[in-house]
Order: structure tokens, then C-alpha cells, then sequence
């Protein structure tokens, strides 16, 4: 997908995909978050891959959860209404280095491959999602760190939905944020530089170039209440914001689906907690004043809203001119109205907390309060059973930890599990940045899965320890693993491991047979094929490998069983022996030593 390759995410960048379903480009950034970081070390940054519909979220997991990655959290919120985070008790807020904004669109860019858009297309699809799409880009801007970039991009085509949000945005916080040249990024990418004029249809099929164009019927109504930001701006301000440097990607150019991509860059501070960390950043050379005078004290919560500074009162020197502060106006006759006084925008009442039961209000008072993106309603939260960090010192934790010699290295602080109760089934774990964030976060996040998990509880109580290793966690575990628990074995090995059911460890090698004495029985070991040391070996996979395979096991009395998900492993027989595995047959597998295709096993040996 092109939008993240535009980001330039590093290992070290907070990023945010705020429409992040069905998860491809979430992937990229995942990747490329990864991209330079040594096996079991986490990177410093994170992704936080959100949607706003709870099935889509969980979509999202699946497709996530292939990657492996403790730098991920996936969470549930309207894009427009993803939470403040702060720090320092209200005093920061948690900002990201990249933001990708693919929002929801028509979708008319992608009928090469679906053709059944034009179904149900319709000319003014675009008018109500144009609002939504605003909000997101708007949201996007608040929670953009200064000298950040923010990707917004849809699969549609129309001016609307692409170059009418951009425009009205940039204009709305004047200075804020700019178009940023990619045209030397991806020098074989075609494409074509963004529109600047329009016409935009109404519902009765008429086109308009204006706004003031369109008419309006006897009742008073025509214009519809966002219309006018479906126009362009006048042509010295549309070139005045660079809205040539979009990109229209046309599926015809390159055989590809359509995409319109735009590339911005937040150069100045925005909302109330940057533009406080700029004066604090002006104001620490200067000398306190002896006495403060009571007018410039805090204004009380309760009284904010009708108590704002006059010129004289206030005693400070006057800032820069802000930016407009981005709204959508309850009233939809008068767009272009002032902010209303009753609303309170003082930095000192933005501080004062907010009253969770007015966050959470879903009435229809609430539902058409004014929206402000810098410190939009919260969403309600889960009624999942929440993630919680486990202590080091928890029985079950110093258990595991104990038994499989978990070395220093991996940090103790990133293990947690959904509670059930007072008990725990599985353990995952994160990294240190997704642990503060969520600590941050508390409840105001929705979090519908986050972590890799690493120890799964047994079924068997003869086992020395509750808790098993799990096939995806082995690879993060791997590094922090001592060798005993970690066995070499080569492709032989390998191709009996997969071929059979609970091979013997007589039908392995006997240097493999030999390591497996020393892992105590009862107990999950890791089976390690690295293709780089077997490159002269006759026998090789049936596809090329070059990543190490890991494979975890349960080592029994005299035979090994793999622990891995059938699906996964029938997909790892097909990739190592070339052969596809009939899941139907005999609890899911054909195999050589199946006790419907071949003779029972011979009694255990030790």
C-alpha cells in the first residue's frame, strides 16, 4: 500500500493509524517499526492501530497478531473521538510522531477490483462523508506532535472526499500545518498533482462552481449544512496552500487501484497543552514577579465560562495570534460563526478534569453537542475483561520466570493477562513504551487486544510448571531462553518432527536424542532449525528458507509433540515438506505414523 511508505516511520516514532481495518497498511507500519530492531528487543516506539467498528477491531487482531509484535495496541474509538492521553496529571498531552488518517471513503477508486461499487455509487455519496472526514483530519492535527507528519488518504477519487477536506483543513488552522513535496519520494510511482478547481453536483444532478451558486427552495433549504466546505477555496489561497502537492493516483497510470494521498507536516503548536509548553519554553528566563495579582489566578472550573480576561485585566504579555480553533458549529445555519463564549477556552479551565458522567452521556443532548477536536467526548468503555499488568512477584509469574530462566534482559515490567476474576489463563506481553501508555490511558482507552502472548496455562497437572510456552511468543522468548531449553535439530529432524504424530525420540538423530535427555520431561522446549547452518545439507525444505524456525514442543516421557495452532501447522507442512495435509482426516492431520494409515506406535522408551 503506498500511503505508509510516505510516513517514514522509525523504530522510535509513537505512530497512530486512526482507521486502521481490515489492517494491510497497519502491517506496513508494524514493519517498518521493526524494521532495524535486533529479535526479542522491542523497539522504543509503537502503533496503536484503532477502528471504529468493534468487529472491524477484532479483524484487525487477526491480522496483526501474524506479525508478532509487543509494540501494538489495538483499541476501538470513532477516529474523531480518540482520546486525550495524559501525563503529569493533566499537564501533557501524549502526542504521536506519525498519524496515518486513511479514512472512510465511497470507495468509487477501487473499481477495477470491485466492481460491484458502482451498485450502489452514487454522485453525492461524498457530501456525508465529507463532515467525518474533516473531523478525523482535524482530530489527526491535535494529536500530531509538532515537526510530525500525518498521511491522510482514501480509494476515492472525488474532489469532496479528498481535496476539499485538505484545503478547508489547512485553512481552518492557518500556518499550522503544510502540504510537504514527496514528488522526489517513490520516483516510479505515476501520478498526477491535486485538483484546485471543482464542480460539485447536487441531488437534483445539477453541477455548481460555487457555493453561493447553489439555490436555495422556498422553505429555506438546497444547501446542505457542510456544503460549503465541498468547494475550493479561492484560487489564491487554494495555490497559496500548495494543494498541488497531493497526489491523485489513477488505476489506469500503473494497473493499480485509485488513491488520492496528501502528505503534511505540523510546523507550529496547536492545542491549548502545546501552546502552554511554548510559553513555558519563552517564559523560563524570566524573573518571577514578587506578587501575583488576583486577576490573573486561575479561574475557577465553575466560573470559566463567563469569566474570561479582559485586555486590561490580563497582565501577561500577549501571544501570537492562534490559529482558528477548528469547530463544527451546532447551529447549520451559520457556519461561519464565531466560537460561542459559553464555551470554555481558557488553558486553565482546559486543565480542570471533565465530568465522566458528560463523557459518557448518550442522550440526544449529547449526541449533538458541538464537536471540538482537541478535547472531543470519550466513548464508553469496554465491558470486556480488562488487561492487567501482573507483578513479578505474583506466584504464578515467579514460577514461570524461575522454571524457564528468563533472563534480565527481557523486562519484567510487560507482562499482563484479561482477568478472569482472580485468575489468568494466558500471559502477553509488551514492551515498555505500550505499558506506559496503557498506564497512562487507564480506562479512557479501549482496548480490544494488545501484546503477544508468551505462556499458555497446562492442561496437565504433571507438568513442573503451570504454564507452557505458545508458538507465537516463542520468538520474542527465544533470545531470553537458557540453552537447555532450546535444542538444535537438523532438517531430518525437522521433516520427522512435522511428518509424524508424537514422533519417538528414537526416530530423531542421536544428537538430537542426546539434548532432548537433558530438557526435563513434562516440559516445553523449542526446537530450532536454522537453514544458514544446513546450507551444504542434501536435504533441504521444500521452499527456500533463510529466517530461522522455531518450533514449540511438549516434551513428553519418550516422544515430542508439536504445540502449534493446525492451521499453522498445516500451512508449515505445506511451506517445509511441500506437501498439503487433509484436515479432515483423524483430528486433522494424515501422517505417516496416523493410526489409520500406518501401524500403531511401538510402546514409549525412555
Amino acid at each position: 500500500m503506498v500511503p505508509p511508505l510516505f510516513l517514514d516511520v522509525q523504530p522510535s516514532h509513537y505512530v497512530l493509524d486512526m482507521c486502521a481495518a481490515p489492517g494491510s497498511k497497519t502491517a506496513q507500519l508494524i514493519e517498518a517499526l521493526h524494521a532495524s530492531a535486533d529479535a526479542g528487543t522491542p523497539p522504543a516506539g509503537l502503533v496503536v492501530a484503532n477502528d471504529a467498528d468493534y468487529k472491524r477491531a477484532c479483524l484487525l487482531v487477526h491480522q496483526t497478531n501474524r506479525l508478532n509484535s509487543p509494540n501494538v495496541i489495538i483499541t476501538n474509538h470513532s477516529g474523531e473521538r480518540f482520546p486525550n492521553i495524559y501525563r503529569d496529571g493533566k499537564r501533557e498531552i501524549v502526542q504521536f510522531d506519525r498519524i496515518l488518517c486513511d479514512v472512510p471513503c465511497s470507495g468509487d477508486g477501487t473499481t477495477r477490483k470491485n466492481v460491484r461499487v458502482w451498485e450502489k455509487w452514487r454522485p453525492d455519496d461524498a457530501h456525508s462523508l465529507n463532515p467525518i472526514q474533516v473531523k478525523i483530519l482535524q482530530r489527526a492535527a491535535f494529536l500530531l506532535k509538532t515537526g510530525g507528519r500525518l498521511v491522510y488518504s482514501t480509494c476515492s477519487l472525488n474532489p469532496i472526499e479528498n481535496e476539499a477536506v485538505v484545503a478547508h483543513v489547512l485553512d481552518q488552522f492557518d500556518g499550522v500545518l503544510k502540504l510537504v513535496d514527496v514528488s522526489a519520494h517513490l520516483p516510479a510511482l505515476k501520478r498526477r498533482p491535486g485538483l484546485d478547481t471543482w464542480k460539485v453536483m447536487t441531488r437534483d444532478g445539477v453541477l455548481h462552481e460555487s457555493f453561493e451558486a447553489v439555490p436555495i427552495d422556498e422553505a429555506g433549504r438546497g444547501r446542505r449544512k457542510y456544503m460549503e466546505n465541498f468547494f475550493p477555496l479561492a484560487a489564491e489561497r487554494m495555490q497559496e496552500l500548495n494543494i498541488d502537492r497531493c497526489m491523485r493516483i489513477y488505476s489506469h497510470m500503473q494497473n493499480t487501484g485509485g488513491f488520492f494521498v496528501a502528505v503534511l507536516e505540523k510546523v507550529a503548536p496547536i492545542s491549548v497543552d502545546e501552546k502552554r509548553k511554548e510559553r513555558e519554553a519563552m517564559e523560563v528566563d524570566c524573573a518571577e514577579t514578587p506578587a501575583q495579582d488576583s486577576s490573573s489566578a486561575p479561574i475557577p472550573a465553575q466560573d470559566a465560562s463567563s469569566a474570561a480576561p479582559t485586555p486590561a485585566q490580563d497582565s501577561s504579555p500577549a501571544p501570537a495570534p492562534a490559529p482558528k480553533r477548528a469547530r463544527i458549529e451546532k447551529d447549520a445555519s451559520d457556519e461561519t460563526a464565531p466560537q460561542s463564549s459559553d464555551h470554555v477556552s481558557s488553558e486553565e479551565a482546559a486543565l480542570q478534569p471533565r465530568d465522566s458522567d458528560n463523557d459518557n452521556d448518550t442522550s440526544d443532548e449529547a449526541a449533538h453537542l458541538p464537536y471540538y477536536p482537541d478535547n472531543p467526548r470519550d466513548d464508553p468503555a469496554l465491558t470486556e475483561n480488562p488487561f492487567v499488568f501482573l507483578d513479578p512477584s505474583n506466584s504464578d509469574m515467579k514460577s514461570i520466570i524461575s522454571y524457564y530462566g528468563i533472563k534480565e534482559s527481557m523486562s519484567r515490567n510487560g507482562y499482563l493477562s484479561r482477568m478472569e476474576g482472580e485468575s489468568f489463563r494466558s500471559v502477553y506481553f509488551v514492551s515498555d513504551s505500550v505499558r506506559e501508555l496503557m498506564d497512562l490511558a487507564g480506562q479512557r482507552l479501549r482496548v480490544v487486544n494488545t501484546g503477544i502472548r508468551v505462556f499458555s496455562r497446562n492442561s496437565t497437572r504433571e507438568a513442573h510448571c503451570s504454564f507452557r510456552l505458545v508458538s507465537e511468543g516463542v520468538p520474542q522468548l527465544l533470545p531470553h531462553l537458557p540453552d537447555r531449553f532450546v535444542v538444535e535439530v537438523s532438517f531430518a529432524d525437522l521433516r520427522t518432527l512435522l511428518n509424524e504424530v508424537n514422533p519417538l525420540f528414537t526416530a530423531l538423530s542421536d544428537g538430537c536424542h542426546t539434548r532432548l535427555k537433558e530438557v526435563p520431561a513434562s516440559s516445553s522446549v523449542v526446537m530450532v532449525y536454522d537453514p544458514a547452518k544446513h546450507v551444504d545439507d542434501e536435504e533441504k525444505p521444500y521452499t527456500r528458507m533463510t529466517a530461522t524456525l522455531m518450533v514449540p514442543c511438549w516434551r513428553g516421557l519418550a516422544s515430542l509433540s508439536v504445540h502449534m495452532d493446525k492451521n499453522q501447522l498445516c500451512s508449515l507442512i505445506h511451506r517445509v515438506l511441500g506437501r498439503t495435509v487433509n484436515r479432515n482426516v483423524v483430528g486433522g492431520f494424515k501422517l505417516t505414523n496416523n493410526s489409520k494409515t500406518a501401524a500403531p506406535n511401538a510402546p514409549e522408551q525412555d
